[in-house]
């Protein structure tokens, strides 16, 4: 079996959810949101650990997600945050999942769908307050109040919206979306359709917009121990929870000169200890990162040399003392130092949530206890 794989450490996902429920206080709701497989930590380990604490309601984007969860033992409100299709409706009864409306379309469809039921099915209206993404305008506010008025087999059982620009602190935008959905929120009281439960905040409005609260929030990577900006993070005391490590396959002598990896074009400037490490783009160690990160050989950092290729990849472990078998962590800590997800995102020119998602389904995920 191949070295590599990803180690998930569920009580640090646990201290956090404990560290952002405190912050926001007990009595406001908490949507642990595991979609993406839990943002590549694996869903249904992560939302059994975080029930365990006293979760009582997680968000997925949709219904498969959802499915899984409840497969997996997972209890508790699970909210669908994106695609819901109104002809599987029964389907979200059966497995208790509560899809979110987003146009009228859908809505009068879903509408449709539940007229016979005895029980309503619970829904979450999704308001666009500036992503212009889904979403029921405000001037649409109305309109979805009527058909609601008029749809028995539906129940609002939350509304809520997305920010765009949260984790930046000094952007405009999110107080004029905060405005926005207070605007929409206060139209549909008055049209007497009750919101619900209303919630905005994602983890940069947790640990950066106080006002984005609400009733519930909703975080997501800050759960998994990574601030989605440095200035959220400052003085979160979040805790990374996953590592990416791998082991030596090989060790090269090579002759300074040496052409390496695909294309050739790196060329060793010296007699080089070359190390074979087998994890490569397949399993989310993306090509991007060819000769623009370290990762950490018996805790020293050692950079990446040549293209790193689909399976394999090539480090200069010149004086690291380098043999087969060795230990390398790719994502995480040791010997006291650190790669993290920002380290790996910014090499990329990307953020830390797709390089947590984009590792391959081809790495196991494991979790010591």
């Amino acid at each position: 079996m191949r070295p590599t794989r990803a180690s998930i450490d569920l009580d640090a996902i646990a201290r956090n959810y404990r560290l952002l429920q405190d912050r926001v206080g007990g009595r406001r709701g908490v949507f642990c949101v595991v979609k993406g497989d839990a943002y590549g930590h694996g869903a249904g380990p992560v939302a059994r650990r975080l029930s365990r604490e006293g979760a009582t309601r997680f968000a997925v984007a949709v219904a498969e997600e959802g499915i899984a969860l409840r497969r997996a033992g997972v209890e508790g409100e699970i909210l669908l945050l994106n695609y819901s299709d109104p002809s599987d409706a029964g389907a979200l009864r059966a497995y208790g999942l509560v899809p979110s409306l987003y146009d009228l379309r859908q809505a009068r469809e879903f509408g449709e769908a539940t007229r016979a039921f005895s029980d309503p099915l619970p829904v979450h209206l999704k308001l666009d307050t500036g992503m212009g993404r889904i979403g029921f305008a405000l001037e649409k506010v109305g309109a979805i109040a009527e058909l609601l008025r008029g749809s028995p087999g539906l129940r609002v059982a939350g509304t809520f919206s997305n920010l765009a620009c949260a984790e930046d602190p000094e952007s405009p935008r999110t107080a004029k979306q905060v405005d926005a959905f207070r605007e929409g929120v206060a139209a549909l009281t008055a049209t007497g359709v009750l919101p619900g439960l209303v919630h905005l905040a994602n983890s940069a409005g947790i640990l950066l917009h106080r006002d984005t609260w609400f009733d519930a929030v909703r975080p997501g990577l800050a759960l998994y121990g990574v601030a989605p900006s440095k200035e959220a993070g400052e003085g979160a005391a979040l805790t990374p929870a996953l590592t990416l490590e791998t082991r030596v396959m090989a060790v090269n002598e090579l002759a300074q000169g040496t052409r390496l990896g695909y294309g050739g074009r790196f060329v060793t400037e010296r007699d080089s200890t070359i190390a074979v490490l087998p994890i490569g783009y397949h399993d989310g160690f993306r090509r991007s990162f060819s000769g623009r990160v370290r990762v950490l050989l018996r805790g020293k950092e050692v950079p990446v040399v040549g293209a790193v290729s689909m399976d394999l990849t090539l480090v200069d472990a010149s004086g690291a003392g380098a043999q087969n078998g060795d230990r390398v962590v790719c994502l995480g800590s040791d010997g006291g130092n650190r790669i993290t997800a920002w380290d790996l995102a910014r090499a990329a020119d990307t953020i830390p949530y797709e390089i947590l998602c984009g590792i391959g389904s081809r790495v196991p995920r494991v979790y010591p206890r």
